[in-house]
């Protein structure tokens, strides 16, 4: 999608996100994740809707967290396959990172639903990071704009890149302006999305004791990483401390061992 289609989605009333969370700590399902019959059923912590797509995070009792980004209707499609509304985890494809597992359907051919399963108590950026990693490696571009922040940092790039262009063409100005107005949109999307991770890692990690929230995001929008791959908290990080941002994502990828699994226990 170029920056005119993504603007038109995500400024439409159809593209406006809805909140749902689970703040009474209530026995509800995932939405659009069906678990592979082994597994343990996540409780769903929160979810983020518009009339195409559907992000559901849960969490389990060993303390894992679940991503699922499914969509209802196409932008310029409104019938979509099961395989998109839905993961399936009787019939999932299963892709190994350090930080977790990332599911599609087995025959969906980088298009459709798609999952993220963490390993224990990982900081909030760098679920995302590890997300968005693995993410653009196993699905389409098109599909990743389900969950649009997936593509941010691509977004931010290219109109880093429309700013350098000053000459007077008006479509080139029409190109740049909608740039802003979806860097705008999704950077929002990114903080309430880091916003209700931290209280869905609070629910399943601390019990709902109050954690320390020092810094979270950066000035320029950009999320704060650890810097580190540890287990530990960065809204302990000290205010000198020295972080890296996301945008340095390309550069660990030496970092990640993605391995695609032969399917025989995921069938």
């Amino acid at each position: 999608m170029d920056f005119l289609e993504k603007e038109k989605k995500l400024l439409s009333s159809e593209g406006m996100e809805h909140e749902r969370v689970n703040d009474q700590g209530r026995q509800l399902r995932m939405e659009g994740y069906d678990p592979h019959p082994k597994e343990e059923q996540p409780k769903e912590t929160f979810g983020l809707k518009n009339s195409f797509d559907n992000l559901s995070v849960g969490s389990d009792r060993e303390g894992r967290i679940t991503i699922a980004v499914t969509s209802q209707k196409g932008f310029h499609s409104p019938s979509l396959t099961s395989d998109h509304k839905r993961i399936k985890g009787s019939r999932r494809r299963t892709f190994f990172a350090h930080f977790g597992e990332f599911y599609t359907n087995a025959y969906s051919q980088g298009e459709g639903a798609f999952a993220f399963r963490t390993r224990k108590n990982l900081p909030e950026s760098r679920i995302l990071r590890e997300l968005r990693f693995i993410a653009a490696q196993r699905i389409s571009p098109r599909q990743r704009e389900a969950m649009p922040i997936l593509s941010l940092e691509e977004d931010r790039k290219r109109l880093t890149e429309l700013r350098t262009h000053t000459e007077p063409d008006p479509l080139l100005q029409q190109e740049k302006q909608a740039a802003e107005n979806v860097v705008t949109k999704k950077t929002e999307s990114e903080n309430r999305f880091i916003r209700r991770m931290r209280l869905a890692r609070q629910q399943t990690y601390f019990n709902g004791k109050d954690v320390p929230l020092f810094r979270t995001l950066r000035t320029n929008h950009s999320l704060m990483d650890d810097g580190e791959d540890t287990d530990q908290d960065e809204t302990n990080l000290p205010d000198n401390s020295d972080t890296q941002g996301m945008s340095d994502l390309t550069e660990e990828q030496d970092q990640f061992d993605i391995m695609e699994d032969d399917l025989s226990e995921d069938h």
